[in-house]
């Protein structure tokens, strides 16, 4: 991915799924942490740095980690609640610094599956990276198949299609329109840098900007 695009992508979708330093549960009853990281099962939870809560120099074993897991994972009574429920059902936390290094290494990950789907990802507009991984993020990265209209406009770098082809179902889950919008505004935004005459670098991401064709008027003034 272009550089911009890795620098971007924690502060882009920190808003959209919030910055949480303990593990509760999704709406789906899924053990989540940092932003919006799914941990399927214990080892995953072993696997992260967490610290007891008043203690950010003490980490904690594996067994404790896993018990941690455990415990919110029993609490699926809370799973349509504020996440700030969970602070009290366990007292592990990880630093900021963990959860920006969980997401990256997440991006990483999703960028390496989406490969095999869009190989020719690599030269796509930023702005178009950053809604394809966005859409990664929520949908999960191997998701290509289950959207064939978005798949096929994005192989074909149609992205003003992708655009039209982009949302994600918003019944039930209100909490995913702003990333609709964003995404939607990236495809449209790199619909514009495709156009060479408009003269946008294909390295900058220009989110939140909303791009437009540029008009070149002839005569004198």
């Amino acid at each position: 991915m272009r550089q911009s695009v890795r620098d971007a992508f924690f502060d882009f979708t920190s808003p959209l799924e919030g910055v949480v330093q303990w593990m509760y549960l999704d709406i789906k009853g899924l053990v989540t942490v940092g932003v919006g990281n799914l941990l399927p099962d214990e080892a995953s939870a072993a696997a992260l740095p967490f610290y007891v809560d008043g203690s950010p120099s003490s980490l904690v074993d594996n067994a404790t980690k896993r018990q941690g897991w455990r415990d919110v994972k029993a609490r699926q009574d809370l799973k349509l609640k504020s996440y700030t429920n969970f602070a009290s059902v366990c007292n592990l936390r990880l630093s900021t610094d963990s959860v920006r290094t969980l997401v990256d290494s997440k991006l990483s990950s999703n960028e390496t599956i989406l490969l095999g789907f869009f190989p020719d990802f690599p030269n796509w507009p930023a702005d178009a990276q950053l809604g394809l991984l966005s859409m990664a993020w929520a949908l999960g990265a191997a998701f290509s198949p289950h959207w064939p209209n978005f798949t096929a406009a994005c192989r074909s770098r149609d992205f003003a299609a992708a655009a039209t082809n982009c949302r994600i179902s918003e019944a039930g889950n209100p909490g995913i329109i702003p990333r609709n919008n964003a995404n939607e505004l990236l495809f449209q935004n790199a619909s514009k840098v495709e156009n060479p005459e408009n003269g946008y670098d294909l390295n900058t991401l220009y989110y939140p900007v909303q791009l437009l064709d540029v008009v070149i008027v002839e005569g004198t003034p």
